[in-house]
C-alpha cells in the first residue's frame, strides 16, 4: 500500500459512548504506519472485557477515546506495509498482539515494531486462536509474577473460566503449583481438562467459607479477577501469613489489609519474548487456547454484545474471523 494515499478500510465504529450494541459497520481512513511502525493486515481480532469500558465509557474519566473509536486491541495479521526504520519485521510477516493505537475490529491497524506485545505468529497457530491470547496470556503472565508463586504451592483462582483465568492455570500448573479454580459446577470438568486439581463451586455457597473449610492453614496466593474495592478485603482472609493477594482490578490500599498479607494489583505489564513463547506454547499444544466461539466479521459487534450481557456465561474468548 503506497504510503501517503488515503484508502478507505471496513471497520466497527462508534461515534459517542453507550452499549456495544450501538457499535455500526462503516468505512474509516486506512491508518498509515510512521517512523517505526508496522500497518498489519487483520485476520482475526478477539473481545476483551476492558474493551467493552472503553465502548460504554466506563473508564473514560481516566481513558477517554476519540471518536470515531474502532474497539479491539488483540489482534493477528500479515504486514501489509512498514514505516521508515523498521528492520524487526518485513512485509508478508504473520504477526499478533495488541493495538493500542488503532483498534482491531477493523481490516486494518497498526502498531510500533518494536512494542513488546507484537510477535510474529507461529506457523502451527491460526489467526483466530492467534488473536486471542495476546491481553488475557500476557496478563497471566504478570499476575503470576506478581503472585510470586512456586511449585508445590497453594493457589486459588476466583474467576477462573474467563479468558485470563483459563491462561491463569495452565501457567501455574506448569509450575507445579496446586491450583484451586472457582466456577459453576458445569464447570468442573473443564477447568480440571486445563490442570486445576481443585474447584469450588461458587453457586453452591460463599467461596470464602468453602476455602477455608478446606484449606485451613490458608493459602499461598489468591488472584481475583472478579471483585474489586471493598469486596477483596474479605478475600484477603484467605491468605496465610506472607501470602499475597492479587488482582488486575482496582481496590483499598495495603493499610486496609492485614499486615502480613502482601497486596498486589497490576497491570498488563509483560516482559520483552513473553508473547513468542505463549505462542510457541499453543502452536506446540503446550498451551490450550480457549475460543468459545468465532464470529463472522459482519457479525463482530455481537462480540461485545455477548461479552458485556451479565447473563451470559463466557468461557475463555470470543473471537471474530476478518476476511
Amino acid at each position: 500500500m503506497p504510503l501517503g494515499v488515503t484508502i478507505r478500510m471496513k471497520a466497527w465504529l462508534e461515534g459517542d459512548y453507550g452499549p456495544p450494541s450501538q457499535l455500526r459497520l462503516g468505512e474509516n481512513a486506512t491508518p498509515e504506519p510512521k517512523d517505526g511502525e508496522v500497518l498489519v493486515r487483520l485476520r482475526a481480532a478477539a473481545a476483551n472485557t476492558f474493551d467493552v469500558k472503553l465502548i460504554t465509557g466506563a473508564v473514560k474519566e481516566w481513558m477517554p477515546v476519540r471518536f470515531p473509536f474502532i474497539p479491539g486491541m488483540d489482534g493477528a495479521g500479515i504486514v501489509e506495509s512498514i514505516g521508515t526504520g523498521v528492520t524487526e519485521y518485513a512485509q508478508g510477516d504473520a504477526v499478533f498482539g495488541m493495538f493500542t493505537k488503532s483498534g482491531t475490529f477493523a481490516e486494518f491497524a497498526t502498531v510500533s515494531a518494536r512494542d513488546v506485545r507484537l510477535a510474529r505468529k507461529p506457523d502451527g497457530l491460526d489467526f483466530v486462536h492467534a488473536a486471542a491470547i495476546p491481553e488475557a496470556g500476557l496478563t497471566a503472565l504478570t499476575i503470576l509474577r506478581a503472585a510470586d508463586i512456586h511449585e508445590d504451592q497453594q493457589l486459588l483462582v476466583i474467576g477462573a473460566t474467563g479468558g485470563i483465568g483459563t491462561f491463569l492455570i495452565q501457567l501455574a500448573r506448569a509450575r507445579g503449583v496446586h491450583v484451586i479454580a472457582t466456577g459453576r459446577a458445569s464447570d468442573a470438568g473443564y477447568v480440571r481438562s486445563l490442570g486445576a486439581q481443585d474447584f469450588v463451586d461458587y453457586m453452591a455457597g460463599d467461596v470464602i467459607k468453602q476455602v477455608r473449610e478446606r484449606y485451613t492453614e490458608g493459602l499461598n496466593a489468591v488472584i481475583d479477577l472478579i471483585d474489586a474495592g471493598e469486596k477483596l478485603i474479605p478475600i484477603a482472609g484467605l491468605v496465610r501469613r506472607d501470602g499475597t493477594l492479587v488482582s488486575p482490578l482496582s481496590g483499598p490500599d495495603q493499610s486496609a489489609f492485614p499486615e502480613d498479607v502482601n497486596v498486589r494489583y497490576i497491570q498488563n505489564d509483560p516482559h520483552p519474548g513473553d508473547l513468542a513463547d505463549l505462542g510457541r506454547r499453543a502452536a506446540s499444544g503446550e498451551l490450550r487456547v480457549e475460543v468459545s466461539e468465532t464470529y463472522p466479521f459482519d457479525e463482530a459487534k455481537q462480540a461485545f454484545v455477548d461479552l458485556a450481557d451479565p447473563k451470559r456465561h463466557t468461557r475463555g474468548k470470543l473471537a471474530v474471523s476478518i476476511p
